[in-house]
């Protein structure tokens, strides 16, 4: 398909319109029926990428092949929807310059986005550790002293924090539940992130979870991953080893 025959969809969300991490506002036009993508798995699309005056910053259509992308690359929000639609669904995602951390390609404007894409295919991923069990693998995306984005969100307690990846349960943890973390932790010194060297495996209640935490680990669903950023009292609360640090905590949970 020629660009110069593409047009636009819809430059401004409609009120229909789901809300989604980090204020995307997205539409989903056609559900598929295959595969849903994991947090580190390649999919192949067909998307075009439009700015709310009509212009078009980036189409694949043109090009022989359709595009491939890491979902691991993508920025936080942008990793969140991806993983919920299925191979064959189209979806329209009004797109805040906030949620494009991490991943804005070079010469694409730094302003809201419209995509209009189209998933494709999906290779998924799989690793194995040294006795052969099943690793599910995680974004290797850093941490970096700059602090959250505006699209993380926040706890009554001030906690900030983004999805990093989603599990497949819509289960959410009581506050007598026995919930199992696994992740690591970070301190932040100046400018510089530095991780803490051993890694956090562990488990607790909500109703027993230190710092504020409970917040946090009460909104998420079994296998969801999250980025929490704390201050040095948050921290000395939660991570120790962070002594009187700032701390960011990558941690996925279980229960």
């Amino acid at each position: 398909m020629p660009q110069e025959t593409l047009k636009p969809p819809a430059l401004s969300a409609p009120q229909d319109a789901a809300s989604g991490p980090g204020d995307v506002r997205f539409q989903v036009l056609q559900v598929g029926a295959g595969d849903s993508p994991g947090a580190v798995d390649t999919i192949v699309l067909d998307v075009s990428v439009w700015t709310p005056d009509g212009k078009l910053v980036f189409s694949s259509y043109p090009a022989t092949e359709p595009a491939a992308f890491s979902v691991a690359s993508l920025a936080p929000s942008l990793r969140v929807l991806l993983t919920q639609l299925k191979v064959g669904s189209r979806a329209l995602l009004w797109v805040p310059p906030s949620a494009m951390m991490g991943w804005k390609p070079d010469g694409w404007p730094d302003s809201n986005l419209i995509f209009d894409l189209h998933l494709l295919d999906v290779t998924h991923v799989t690793m194995r550790d040294q006795s052969g069990n099943l690793v599910v693998p995680e974004p290797s995306t850093l941490p970096d002293a700059a602090g959250p984005p505006k699209s993380a969100e926040t706890t009554p307690a001030g906690l900030r924090y983004v999805y990093l990846s989603h599990g497949v349960s819509q289960k959410r943890a009581k506050p007598d539940d026995r919930v199992a973390l696994a992740g690591t932790g970070y301190i932040v010194e100046g400018i510089e992130v530095k991780q803490l060297e051993a890694p956090i495996k562990t488990a607790t209640t909500l109703a027993r979870a230190p710092g504020n935490l409970a917040e946090v680990l009460s909104k998420l669903g079994s296998g969801d991953r999250v980025r929490i950023w704390l201050d040095k009292a948050q921290a000395k609360a939660v991570l120790p080893a962070a002594g009187s640090h700032e701390a960011i905590l990558d941690v996925s949970v279980s229960f």
